[in-house]
């Protein structure tokens, strides 16, 4: 239902800056890149109906049986939405090092697990969302990208922290501040 492409990267500060003077923007959303597996969750008038991978980008492999066994999907929303949300299948970094050390990192955990045709480990996994698309029968239930976070917030999704920065050099500066905490977060990251 959702296009699922990747997305464009700068390195470096200095990539990210030359964006930034050429796009000359007056505020800046910024959010964990989350290290996992993208998904799309499905819903029909409010209801939760399907689970798919990325695949291509344009269809992706159906695994709703483990995705309703995954922590962070509300199988009932409070307002009758019908499109898709995107988030992101995570294992955390406790529960890698408590259930799976065996596997390299808690990516490769996870997607291993959140394919499995048996479901075993499905309810080890997290997903986590940052984004959506479809509406309510009166429309669409947000306009902005802050009011779409709080709206999955408010349906009962797990949602990526979302700050907001004033300028390039702001989000420059909550880079540096990140790099210094990256190894604490509950959750893999490579970028933002």
């Amino acid at each position: 239902r959702m296009t699922m492409g990747s997305l464009s990267k700068a390195t470096d500060p200095g990539l990210f800056l030359a964006w930034a003077a050429k796009m000359n923007f007056g505020l800046y959303l910024v959010q964990y890149k989350l290290d996992g597996a993208s998904i799309e969750l499905q819903y029909d008038e409010g209801h939760f109906v399907r689970g798919v991978t990325r695949g291509d980008g344009e269809i992706g492999d159906d695994i709703t049986p483990n995705v309703v066994r995954m922590k962070g999907v509300p199988k009932e929303l409070p307002e009758p939405f019908s499109g898709a949300v995107r988030g992101e299948v995570l294992m955390s970094k406790a529960i890698h090092a408590e259930k799976y050390a065996d596997k390299a990192n808690c990516r490769n955990a996870a997607n291993g697990l959140m394919k499995r045709k048996d479901g075993k480990g499905a309810e080890d996994l997290d997903i986590i969302c940052y984004d959506a698309l479809g509406s309510l029968p009166s429309g669409p239930p947000f306009s902005t990208e802050l009011e779409k976070i709080a709206w999955l917030q408010r349906m009962g999704f797990l949602v990526v922290p979302t700050i907001e920065c004033k300028s390039p050099e702001e989000v420059v500066a909550y880079r540096a501040k990140m790099m210094d905490v990256r190894a604490s977060l509950p959750y893999d990251i490579d970028g933002l």
